[in-house]
């Protein structure tokens, strides 16, 4: 009964542990980019060092051209998968341009997204699966991809906030013209609302806030440091991430200032122990870490390169009907952000 109730249970879980490790923001277009650089960087008076206003300055008709790789490998050992260690892995190229439209008063930048293309593989056992958006094949048909497809060469818009939060994600109407059609003309209006819920601007604020990231209001000293805290989820455990964010220098590079950062993870879980559908699970022991490097050009205004780790293991004890058993579940994360040109 608990080997059956875990299988239900694991299998219905899907493990995310993405933790984006960054920093970025805003400005407005009047100032002009030969400029922003001495303003962005002073000179500490007590320590000689350089001290730096971390932020974005863009202005309209800039154009960024990002590769995105994420790589995901998932691991699990429970009376779902017989007490046997089954890994899969998993890898997203996502290839898009940005073009800024306005910067407003405010510095809330506004972007013109286009997904060039998007390929996926994924193995698991002797199973893979390969997708690639410029490749008309049956794989392209599945169900599963369709929400990718719709994506390719329909252009949306996005803002961003100056602490480097995306506020909103609009402009979608192609992209749920195309998913509509390939999913039938038969769909009910409540079916196609189902389908924006599932698949839509969450999703894909999720998917590019991985370039953005949230820096300091105030200039930060070379050497110097400063942590942002968040809460999310775990399986049914709620977390608080905290990553602590250090300014190792600023360098020059083909005439343009590099910020560089590192970053550190740290994971505290609020709750060790929950009840879902009749079943309690309990974290007998926990691994987490997290580390990044993130290279923001203050003198385009963007991230040029960013790399992100994130490892985490759970041993997990399942309990219900008087019975108990162990799983292990555990997931890795990798993410590049390359800016092409």
């Amino acid at each position: 009964m608990l080997k059956s109730s875990a299988l239900k249970l694991i299998t219905a879980v899907l493990l995310i542990y993405i933790v984006g490790i960054g920093c970025g923001d805003k400005k407005d277009d009047t100032n002009g980019k030969d400029d922003k650089t001495t303003d962005l960087i002073k000179k500490d008076s007590i320590t000689g060092k350089d001290m730096v206003q971390l932020k974005y300055i863009v202005k309209k008709g800039d154009k960024f051209a990002y590769r995105m790789v994420a790589k995901t490998s998932n691991m699990e050992k429970s009376p779902a998968t017989e007490d046997k260690e089954i890994k899969q892995d998993n890898e997203i190229n996502y290839y898009y341009t940005k073009e800024v439209t306005d910067v407003d008063g405010s510095g809330i930048i506004s972007y013109k997204v286009n997904f060039d293309s998007i390929n996926i593989s994924s193995q698991m056992v002797e199973q893979s699966i390969k997708y690639n958006s410029n490749v008309n094949d049956s794989i392209k048909q599945n169900p599963a991809f369709m929400q990718y497809n719709a994506v390719i060469n329909n252009p949306f818009y996005i803002r961003v906030k100056s602490s480097g939060e995306i506020s909103e994600v609009y402009g979608l109407e192609k992209i749920y013209e195309h998913l509509f059609k390939s999913l039938g003309d038969t769909l009910k209006e409540e079916d196609k609302q189902t389908i924006k819920e599932s698949f839509g601007e969450e999703s894909i604020k999720e998917i590019l806030q991985q370039e953005y990231q949230t820096c300091p209001g105030e200039r930060v000293i070379v050497d110097s440091s400063w942590v942002k805290s968040y809460t999310t989820a775990v399986l049914f455990f709620e977390v608080v991430n905290n990553a602590k964010y250090t300014l190792k220098g600023i360098e020059d590079k083909d005439g343009q200032k590099i910020a560089n950062i590192e970053a550190m993870l740290n994971v505290e879980f609020k709750n060790k122990e929950v009840k879902e559908r009749g079943m309690k699970v309990a974290i007998q022991s926990s691994e987490t870490s997290g580390t990044g490097k993130i290279a923001l050009n203050l003198t385009r205004g963007c991230v040029s390169k960013k790399e992100t780790t994130t490892t985490l293991k759970l041993d997990l004890k399942l309990s219900a009907q008087g019975q108990s058993a162990n799983s292990v579940q555990g997931v890795t994360t990798n993410l590049t952000v390359t800016l092409l040109n």
